[in-house]
């Protein structure tokens, strides 16, 4: 509690000190989630929440989920959170996860090991932005999009052996030692029985529940944006000449970190390094989000960062190979 108080003390300085750039940083922030969130997350979070809340992934879901239960031992509807959350960045996959677990499609363990691995950045988002635009290098897009994404695929491959382990027995077993992910829920069998009745008013009420649900997460993010965005604008007032404290630094936000980093005075494979890490990690502001997005407890968040910290090292390995490599093939 210290440590946010000291921290909103600290924006409170620099609101009223430098007024102006604050100004500047609030309004970057704004256009950031105009510009960026609300048009991407919006109707696609929408979107999903009416798939779930119907029941309509059915149909679908069987024919992708091979791969991903072959892989990290997932149903189908975690095979659902794993693709969304690598598709479309943050914070997705830590969204569709806590909405599955809460109607009962995925057990509690299964949405404990997902949490770890499906929260990242979009392809598109690392393609242009981070590669391209920011970097300067759209030819290297492939490898910032292996060792970003890859470094996660990795982990959640190998953190999801209990998934893999209890679904190597098939789920038609019906006996006492069937694992909970392989149960149909109560709740699930409940909203399917009922979704065989048409309802016209409970229909209406179920997308108003899901538009208003996704109002009020999409505003919520924008809220996140902003405060971090200010928090970024403040701790760029300290001076960042090492390495590591310019990682620090541009942890705060992504895409301001992003942006502070590719235009740093330090070597290419320097700025590669810190920029593959920090894509890895998500910055601080994607960690508020999807603690508050999915009504994380203090040990969901815990296992949260651990896995993150885990993930952005094999990003720094990943990156570290690929350097070598590049390096050998120019001699």
């Amino acid at each position: 509690m210290k440590k946010v108080f000291w921290s909103l003390f600290f924006l409170l300085f620099y609101l009223l000190l430098f007024p102006v750039r604050a100004l500047s940083d609030a309004r970057a922030g704004l256009l950031l989630w105009y510009h960026s969130v609300l048009p991407v997350l919006f109707p696609f979070m929408l979107l999903c929440n009416l798939l779930i809340r119907f029941n309509l992934l059915e149909r679908i879901l069987p024919r992708i989920s091979a791969p991903f239960r072959f892989m990290f031992g997932c149903s189908q509807y975690g095979a659902f959170a794993i693709l969304t959350g690598f598709l479309c960045g943050f914070p997705m996959g830590a969204k569709i996860t806590s909405d599955l677990q809460k109607q009962g499609k995925i057990s509690e363990q299964e949405a404990y090991v997902l949490y770890g691995f499906v929260n990242n950045l979009s392809p598109s988002f690392i393609l242009s932005f981070l590669a391209a635009d920011q970097m300067q290098l759209p030819t290297w897009g492939g490898l910032f999009l292996c060792n970003i994404l890859g470094s996660a695929l990795l982990y959640g491959f190998f953190s999801s052996r209990s998934l893999r382990r209890q679904h190597s027995f098939p789920c038609s077993m019906q006996s006492h030692g069937m694992p909970s992910s392989c149960r149909p829920s109560s709740s699930g069998t409940k909203t399917q029985l009922s979704s065989s009745k048409f309802d016209v008013q409970e229909s209406f009420r179920q997308i108003d529940d899901c538009i208003y649900d996704t109002i009020q997460n999409t505003v919520r993010l924008g809220a996140y944006i902003v405060m971090f965005s200010l928090l970024s604008g403040a701790v760029l007032l300290l001076p960042s000449k090492n390495p590591l404290l310019l990682f620090l630094t541009a942890c705060i936000e992504v895409s301001s970190g992003i942006h502070l980093i590719a235009g740093s005075a330090y070597p290419l494979y320097t700025r590669y390094l810190l920029v593959t890490m920090l894509g890895a990690f998500g910055g601080l502001s994607a960690l508020a989000q999807t603690a508050s997005i999915a009504a994380m407890d203090r040990r969901l968040l815990l296992h949260y960062v651990k896995s993150r910290v885990k993930i952005t090292l094999l990003s720094a390995i990943l990156a570290l190979a690929s350097i070598l490599c590049v390096r050998f093939c120019l001699l």
